[in-house]
């Protein structure tokens, strides 16, 4: 159950992972060299993903954490174009 809402709540929170993208990424100067869409998708849903993993990991084993882990990253991916975040940023 709590495992679950973990989930829920790292892919309901891909807008935070998108600011944080934006803003690491602009204070590095290198979103001039990486396309839009890693900086919006791919990065957030990436590091929204990452706990949900490292528990996974910890909890079920490194075969069914991949497939939990692949169903979370497909859902905060999703989630990532469908929102965008472009009314935060600007």
């Amino acid at each position: 159950m709590a495992f679950g809402l973990l989930c829920v709540v790292a892919v309901a929170a891909i807008l935070l992972g998108q600011v944080v993208s934006l803003i690491a990424f602009d204070a590095t100067g290198v979103d001039r060299f990486v396309p839009g869409v890693v900086i919006y998708a791919v990065a957030p849903a990436a590091l929204m993903t990452a706990l949900p993993a490292t528990v996974a990991v910890r909890r079920y084993g490194r075969q069914r954490a991949a497939v939990i882990t692949a169903g979370v990253f497909t859902a905060a991916i999703t989630a990532s174009f469908l929102t965008r975040g472009f009314f935060l940023i600007g």
